[in-house]
């Protein structure tokens, strides 16, 4: 008797696990943690958000197209739902440590506000050509916003046989954008923190997601996963050797793809599962806690480092010796996952749960179905 194909599930509980381990590698980055010179990859935790995005947000714009194409809705009912959803996501805690920043007179907050607001923090450092420390993490958000805005018409609008060619046509394209940069010697910040720049993070996750929907027996297969971890692995350790070349090498173009296919390959084996200790792990309640609180902790985690540093130099702990590592790291983390959960519990958790009551002011009643939980 022929086994029925496995569904691959809408919800992957070790994502969050991962989200978790993804957001932890930026804080070792940025905040110079005890292990950072051991395991500095806070890159890669912000090609993981890319490559995970590409991921969901393809599946729920495919799922969307499918409705409108079967004359449930509107494209364009779609499009101002799933935009709704993500203001909804992403814009008010946001704004929030923005407001905070201001408030509490952070450099270069102020006078960036207007760059901030509105998502363009990365214009902004391309146009300054230098990275502003309290706002500079924010051009991952600019990016972000900026595909919400870009993919829907990419899923929408394209036949739906070109779907699957457009992602390996905008892999192309980052590759040739990162090309272009260098050979006009244009600023590192255009290079690395523009749209086009990250296209191929994006591409593979929206693979991914091309499978997952088309042929999901393909995403809950285990036996092919020893041999591509181990192209995985090599991908990465590829791509670290390539940063050490100068900035001006074109190799280096290759780095954001080696190291979105080797993020790929970790959300194609969360679809499934992970099993024994490691999928154990990714599932732990603590790590799986601080992944959904994950946007959070990556909004709130320069604020907290710009305030606490005055107490840190007060009582001697801002150099970089053995103990002052770890007093500041962990300070700072155990601050800033506290100050991301209250958000969570007291702001971004009860706007999530009044979108449905939101979308009735903008959409008709037939679109208010169950959806995706939003990243």
């Amino acid at each position: 008797m022929k086994q029925p194909t496995p569904a691959v599930p809408n919800y992957q509980p070790q994502m969050d696990g991962l989200r978790a381990l993804a957001v932890i590698a930026v804080l070792l980055h940025h905040y110079e943690g005890p292990f950072n010179t051991l395991f500095n990859f806070g890159t890669l935790g912000v090609r993981f958000f890319f490559v995970m995005s590409g991921f969901l947000i393809t599946k729920m714009l495919l799922r969307s197209r499918k409705k409108w194409e079967q004359s449930q809705t509107s494209w364009l009912n779609e499009w101002s739902h799933f935009q709704l959803r993500r203001l909804m996501r992403t814009v008010p805690v946001y704004w929030l440590s923005l407001f905070l920043a201001a408030v509490l007179a952070l450099p270069s907050v102020r006078e960036s506000l207007f760059w901030t607001m509105t998502f363009l923090t990365n214009f902004y450092m391309g146009k300054l050509d230098y990275f502003p420390d309290t706002i500079s993490h924010f051009w991952s958000l600019a990016v972000q916003e900026q595909f919400y805005l870009f993919w829907p018409f990419l899923i929408f609008f394209l036949p739906r046989n070109w779907i699957k060619y457009s992602f390996p046509l905008l892999i192309v394209t980052a590759l040739l954008f990162r090309l272009f940069c260098i050979y006009r010697h244009l600023p590192d910040a255009i290079r690395w923190f523009s749209l086009p720049g990250s296209f191929d993070c994006f591409a593979m996750g929206g693979i991914l997601a091309y499978v997952a929907m088309s042929k999901p027996l393909l995403m809950v297969k285990t036996r092919t996963r020893l041999w591509t971890g181990c192209v995985a692995l090599s991908a990465v350790v590829l791509a670290g050797q390539l940063r050490y070349l100068p900035l001006q090498n074109t190799w280096t173009i290759w780095i954001e793809l080696l190291e979105a296919g080797a993020m790929g390959w970790l959300v194609a084996c969360s679809v499934a599962g992970f099993r024994g200790w490691l999928g154990k792990f990714l599932s732990w309640t603590p790590l799986a806690y601080v992944g959904r609180i994950s946007y959070g902790i990556y909004v709130y985690h320069i604020l907290v480092a710009v305030l606490l540093h005055p107490v840190l130099q007060h009582y001697g702990w801002s150099g970089h010796d053995g103990l002052s590592d770890e007093i500041r790291f962990f300070s700072q983390f155990f601050i800033t996952v506290g100050l991301a959960s209250l958000s969570w519990h007291y702001f971004e958790r009860p706007i999530l749960s009044s979108r449905k009551r939101v979308a009735t002011w903008f959409t008709p009643r037939p679109l208010l179905v169950s959806s995706e939980t939003c990243t």
